[in-house]
């Protein structure tokens, strides 16, 4: 019967990783997000690991030969004790798998772990290394912070995008 194990890869391995075992026969399957990146004064979206250094593969431990996936280039190990690898539940698995969009990646909302009272830091834009409060979500691409200003607490509105948890 098969069920997913958690695959430890090598710091950065985890695309050599699915790759690789995809090459093998294994059925892979590494969870990414969207991520937007200041690079030589250019943004682009990059795809990043949701679980950094992890991976899943579906297997059936009795019916394949799942010790090859420890020698596998990118693979560190199987997450396990030492009588053999731990399968992670059904239930976190479908859970992950039901979030996740139809290309495969997930939406992750950097302001959906704020919550009201949070400190806050603008990281681009006209008032960048500002510190503040989070206020509130204003929209779906604006939020309210609160700074402190001339010796006056001043609500500004600013994107979403260019804020982060002080």
């Amino acid at each position: 019967m098969k069920s997913w194990y958690a695959v430890h890869t090598h710091a950065h391995g985890e695309q050599r990783a699915l790759v690789n075992l995809e090459r093998q026969g294994f059925s892979p399957w590494l969870p990414v997000y969207r991520k937007q990146r200041r690079h030589a004064g250019k943004v682009e979206q990059v795809l990043r690991p949701l679980f950094p250094r992890y991976l899943f593969v579906s297997l059936d431990l009795e019916a394949q030969r799942w010790r090859a996936i420890l020698s596998t280039f990118g693979v560190a190990g199987l997450v396990g004790r030492a009588d053999g690898p731990v399968p992670v539940p059904d239930a976190v698995m479908d859970a992950l798998q039901e979030r996740a969009s139809a290309d495969g990646t997930f939406l992750l909302d950097r302001t959906s772990l704020l919550k009201t009272g949070d400190p806050v830091r603008i990281d681009d834009g006209p008032m960048r290394d500002l510190e503040g409060i989070f206020q509130a979500a204003n929209d779906a691409d604006r939020v309210i912070v609160l700074l402190s200003l001339m010796g006056r607490d001043v609500r500004v509105t600013v994107p979403s995008d260019q804020i982060e948890r002080a």
